[in-house]
């Protein structure tokens, strides 16, 4: 049996009873803060666009554009929702050595909008994210670190597959039929490096929705595509990566869940910068090191920190966002890098910017990508160091249940209201008891 097949058959059986208890658990932790950070992304002035685009995608069925205050069809709401989760870069995170994915951006927009169109029960709703999460985090551990490094953006390649499994699952299709779904999405995938710092970087999971939607809802209506899009000739991993390990797309499948090593941020912007950031705000509470008193800042990261976040003078907060010099600055100015920290304005203070200026990387291949030694050198000669070994809301460090949710609280509320946020969270702690996952969605509706 090819490894597509294995996959295809892995999903289409995929059911609530066959979920560990600590799988469905993680799960909802995915469910609440892919809510919360979309609904603050939906307050972006970018989402007004994806909105306008929705409307010209729409079909017969609806959903709902979470936080804007209306409905969209089908194809136009995963698309926003997709968009508005990633527009923070504030989402969850899987982040092993031979990869990164945002894995709920792609894959809950899909089952949220067939589960408010076909009123699906909470614990199939969980069940069809864990499958949609399990194929895209297993494609993109089989590709590998190549197909990160030739500068595709994995969420956008691999999030095609997990959002036509997700939908696969929920829809309830056979296997042959996932088949043909997953073939669809892999024509389709795409996203590339080359537009972070702009609107484009979450355009790749709104559209890797949207395109996974179609490929299910294509191969529900009988249309077929090849039967081995992962590992034929000329297929994903063979076309999309140079050193593939197809057999990682498999390899436990169904007893080892990558789902419990998926991580959350605590900090609005890539995950490379977090070590970092960690341990300046860590030295700047200890100490209290006020930002006049740093002479110098001086982090010893991984290497892909030094070419993937190396904006060293971002222009706009969405630059901010993959500039490991700005994120250090915030830190040490600001002791936080919250959504706050990554506005036009405060890329272009003037007290941040000259902190950006005293900030030095030095490259240790040796450090994993969650960890980082920072130094801060005080204008009265001293030296303050701190070893992050693995930064909060990975998988070796977690944030909390209740972390998870006061982070929710805090991005949700503004949108929809705070009683109405803490009834949201309240549902979702308990969704495979729902008999409507759409429940959640028109709770999260918001104003205009």
């Amino acid at each position: 049996m090819g490894i597509t097949l294995e996959l295809s058959n892995f999903i289409a059986h995929l059911s609530p009873a066959t979920l560990p208890d600590e799988i469905s658990h993680q799960a909802k932790r995915c469910l609440i803060d892919w809510l919360g950070v979309t609904l603050a992304g939906s307050a972006d002035p970018s989402a007004g666009m994806l909105c306008a685009v929705a409307d010209e995608l729409s079909s017969g069925g609806r959903a709902t554009v979470l936080g804007r205050g209306r409905e969209s069809g089908l194809l136009g709401a995963v698309l926003t929702n997709g968009y508005m989760a990633h527009a923070l870069d504030y989402d969850d995170t899987y982040n092993p050595a031979r990869t990164t994915v945002h894995g709920s951006a792609p894959v809950w927009p899909v089952v949220m909008a067939i589960g408010e169109h076909r009123a699906l029960d909470g614990a199939r709703a969980l069940a069809a994210f864990v499958a949609g999460f399990e194929a895209e985090v297993r494609i993109a551990l089989a590709a590998g670190p190549a197909h990160y490094e030739a500068g595709w953006h994995v969420t956008g390649t691999v999030g095609h597959f997990g959002a036509a499994a997700a939908a696969a699952r929920a829809l309830e299709l056979a296997p042959e039929a996932v088949v043909n779904a997953l073939g669809a999405a892999g024509t389709q995938a795409a996203g590339l490096k080359g537009v972070y710092g702009s609107m484009g970087k979450a355009l790749h999971p709104g559209k890797a929705a949207m395109d996974g939607l179609m490929a299910a809802l294509l191969a529900a209506n009988g249309f077929t595509t090849s039967d081995s899009i992962l590992e034929r000739k000329h297929g994903f991993l063979e076309v999309f990566s140079g050193d593939s390990n197809p057999t990682l797309v498999t390899a436990g499948l169904g007893e080892r869940w990558t789902l419990a090593d998926n991580g959350f941020k605590p900090y609005a912007c890539g995950s490379l910068t977090h070590p970092t950031i960690e341990g300046i705000i860590q030295l700047r509470q200890q100490h209290e090191s006020r930002a006049d008193l740093i002479a110098a800042i001086e982090a010893t990261v991984n290497d892909y920190v030094s070419w993937v976040t190396a904006k060293k003078e971002p222009a706009t907060g969405l630059e901010g966002k993959f500039s490991i010099f700005h994120c250090a600055a915030v830190a040490a100015v600001d002791g936080t890098a919250s959504v706050r920290q990554f506005t036009d304005e405060r890329v272009n203070d003037p007290d941040v910017a000259s902190m950006r200026a005293r900030v030095v990387i030095v490259v240790d291949d040796a450090l994993p990508k969650d960890a980082a030694r920072v130094t801060l050198r005080l204008t009265d000669g001293r030296r303050l160091n701190c070893e992050i070994r693995h930064n909060k809301g990975t998988s070796a460090k977690p944030m909390s249940d209740q972390e998870i949710e006061a982070k929710f609280l805090d991005l949700a509320s503004p949108r929809i209201g705070s009683d109405a946020a803490r009834e949201v969270a309240a549902k979702c702690w308990r969704a495979e008891e729902l008999p409507d996952i759409g429940a959640i969605a028109r709770l999260c509706r918001g104003g205009a």
